[in-house]
């Protein structure tokens, strides 16, 4: 009888535990993952990252401090994927992953980091400090761009991006969150792609 109540005790506590771990690991997580993709040109962008929600917070200044790098959304980093070699901020990228890393500021331009080794903004810190010369080597660009307010109280809840294909030539990348819009531009260079194609077939 006695060892039949411990059978009875260790099984409800372990459907207990189970059930437990169950709900946490099915319950919605905060900053869902999401994907956008378009093709533009011969080239395939996408951006796989992470959307977490402005909930009535002070987002960029408070939540996300102004002059420090920030992966350009949450928990995982923020990765551009291009199919092809494509040109931002006049440099020509090759094709492959990158890591998008932003510093925000409360005047003035923005930077957009592209990071060929596809790490987090914080990896690079040492003793509270930015490792300037870790990160340099893996920065493959960076370029400085202008934020847009909305001004009328309206409000993007979820961090999100859009990948507009324009031309057909150079897509506009937009990440939009709270009363913020950042976009900077990508080259698919689909002319100097389609030559290069020719040139196989000959």
């Amino acid at each position: 009888m006695k060892n039949f109540s411990l059978t009875v005790v260790f099984l409800f506590v372990s459907s207990v535990i189970f059930s437990q771990n169950a709900i946490s690991y099915l319950s919605p997580v905060s900053s869902p993952q999401a994907t956008v993709s378009q093709n533009i040109g011969m080239t395939n962008i996408s951006i796989s990252y992470s959307s977490p929600g402005v909930k009535g917070r002070k987002i960029f200044g408070d939540l996300v401090p102004y002059n420090q790098l920030w992966r350009a959304g949450a928990n995982s980093p923020t990765l551009i994927k291009l199919s092809t070699s494509v040109i931002v901020g006049e440099k020509t990228l090759r094709p492959g992953e990158y890591a998008i890393a932003i510093i925000p500021r409360k005047e003035g331009n923005w930077t957009i980091d592209l990071n060929l080794a596809g790490k987090y903004p914080f990896s690079y810190m040492k003793d509270g400090q930015l490792d300037k010369e870790a990160y340099n080597k893996d920065l493959a660009v960076s370029i400085e761009v202008l934020p847009e307010y909305w001004g009328n109280g309206t409000v993007v809840e979820r961090l999100k991006y859009i990948i507009d294909a324009n031309d057909n030539k150079t897509a506009i990348i937009t990440l939009l969150w709270d009363d913020v819009m950042v976009r900077f531009e990508v080259d698919t260079m689909p002319e100097k792609h389609l030559e290069n194609f020719l040139k196989t077939l000959k």
